[in-house]
């Protein structure tokens, strides 16, 4: 009996599974390039949940520079988490640390994401929050 539960559950998630994952919506993207002799570029945005409730900013960088984040907001629902290069992991996760600036050395070359969004239960109640961030790489 157990073994045909197991089978049964098995065949349903094999089926279910990649309707998931094509049902959720890509996250909306911005790449980031900076002015010739410039290493720093600002952007205004504004987060509405529950549909456009998270925004990438993708910054192609090299090993060993150093990035900073500064995300402006006024509200309290509004954060950013800066992923790796082919990564879901963060390295900053701004919803624990709590802090609208991040700064480190990059550990590879490639294209990191600045992910801006809202918290989960202001994106379920249709909150929004307008941001302004500037996004900085160095040598």
């Amino acid at each position: 009996m157990r073994s045909r539960i197991s089978a049964a559950s098995f065949v349903v998630s094999l089926v279910l599974l990649p309707l998931i994952a094509e049902a959720q919506p890509a996250v909306p993207s911005t790449t980031v390039t900076f002015k010739k002799g410039a290493s720093s570029a600002a952007f205004q945005g504004k987060l509405q949940g529950p549909n456009a409730d998270t925004r990438d900013y993708i910054v192609r960088a090299g090993s060993g520079q150093k990035m900073t984040v500064e995300m402006q907001t006024k509200s309290t629902s509004a954060y950013f988490n800066v992923l790796a290069p082919g990564s879901e992991e963060a390295l900053y996760r701004g919803e624990v640390a709590g802090e609208p600036t991040w700064s480190g050395a990059l550990p590879s070359s490639g294209d990191y994401r600045v992910r801006i969004f809202l918290n989960r239960a202001a994106a379920r109640q249709g909150k929004s929050a307008a941001y302004a961030l500037k996004i900085s790489v160095v040598n």
